[in-house]
Formats: structure tokens, sequence, C-alpha cells
């Protein structure tokens, strides 16, 4: 099973479309927030059934703040990650997986590219397609790919661009 993850569009859609359009075939699309309904739009743009989660910058939205489900068998927690403070520590994002017993942990919010292993559990934040915090300036996707052992790859989309607006 091949899962794309975003995370952070705010409204910018294009880069990501485009990248997941030409690439291999996704069977699920996870968006983590920031802007839920681009996660959702996502989806039928490219006819692909998605989970998405509210962030900090989608105020007055009806959408859930978590989503915890599986896929192939590995449970998933989907968040933001504002609420455990992921700009500060990954400490609350950890405890909150442990405590769901989930194996892999989906997340944004700060714009910044990263996979990491803590106490058995897969944390993806797949970065920002639009407003790179990278050092590089990367914008980013992420792939999971769910067979024996859940793996991810940062997809990056290119620098962002000089005018500092996003696409």
């Amino acid at each position: 099973m091949r899962i794309a993850l975003v995370s952070d569009t705010h409204g910018q859609l294009h880069a990501v479309q485009q990248t997941l359009a030409t690439g291999d075939a996704i069977d699920l699309l996870l968006h983590a927030g920031d802007h839920y309904a681009d996660g959702l739009k996502l989806g039928q743009i490219l006819r692909v059934n998605v989970k998405a989660v509210t962030g900090n910058c989608d105020l007055m939205v009806a959408g859930p703040e978590e989503e915890i489900f599986r896929a192939r068998d590995r449970r998933i927690l989907l968040t933001h990650g504002h609420l455990f403070r992921v700009k500060r520590t990954y400490h609350p994002l950890i405890r909150r997986a442990v405590e769901l017993a989930v194996d892999v942990v989906v997340f944004g919010h700060t714009h910044l590219p990263i996979i990491f292993q803590e106490q058995g559990i897969l944390f993806i934040n797949p970065g920002s397609p639009t407003r790179s915090t990278a050092a590089d300036g990367r914008r980013t996707i992420a792939i999971l790919t769910l067979k024996q052992a859940p793996r991810a790859t940062i997809v990056p989309l290119g620098p962002q661009p000089l005018s500092g607006k996003p696409d």
C-alpha cells in the first residue's frame, strides 16, 4: 500500500497535484492539516480516498483534530501536531502515540520534513509543499509504504520560489 502524506498546503495545491499525478499510483492520501479542505480537494482531483485533520490555521472548520485508523494492519495516528507543541518538543506526541499503541504517526505544523523512530513507532512529518522551514528551502511531501514494515520517504518538490510566494 502506497500512501501520500501532505501537510501545511495553505491553499496551494498545484505542486502536490502535479507530483502525485505524474508519480506511481497512491492508494490513500493523508493530509495533516492547515488547510483541511485542501486534503479533500486533492482527493477529488486525484480520485483517491482521503483522511484529513484540522490544524491551527483551520479556524471555524468542522473537521477532526485527530484520526486513528488501520491501514494494512498498521495503526496510524494522523494529527496536525499543534496540540502537542511539536515546534518545541516531540515528547507529548510520542506519549500520545504510545498511549494509543499506534505503529505510525503522521503530523505537520513545523513545515520541516522529518522521519524518525521512537519506541518502535515511525514518526513522519512530510514538511510543507508551500512554506518550507527546511534549511535548504525544500518544499516537500512524503510517501509511506506499508509492506512488511512501514517505510517513509521525503519527496522534494523543488526550491521555494524566490518571490517568497508559494506556487
